[in-house]
């Protein structure tokens, strides 16, 4: 498995996840090993290295 385990196996349909929700922007499904009853993840469709750091070249992406 590699690091980007979302972008490489998700997002490319590699790993089938039932969809909550989708947009041009985020992609919202079941998690494929729940911890909780409910566990949602919410992901970006593009490579963001971090929501933390104070870059601004993906705000847009993140609106």
């Amino acid at each position: 498995m590699t690091q980007d385990f979302y972008c490489d196996e998700v997002l490319s349909g590699k790993t089938q996840v039932k969809v909550v929700m989708e947009t041009n922007n985020v992609m919202a499904y079941h998690h494929t090993r729940p911890y909780y009853k409910h566990h949602i993840v919410v992901i970006p469709k593009i490579h963001i290295q971090s929501f933390i750091s104070e870059e601004e070249e993906n705000d847009d992406e993140l609106v």
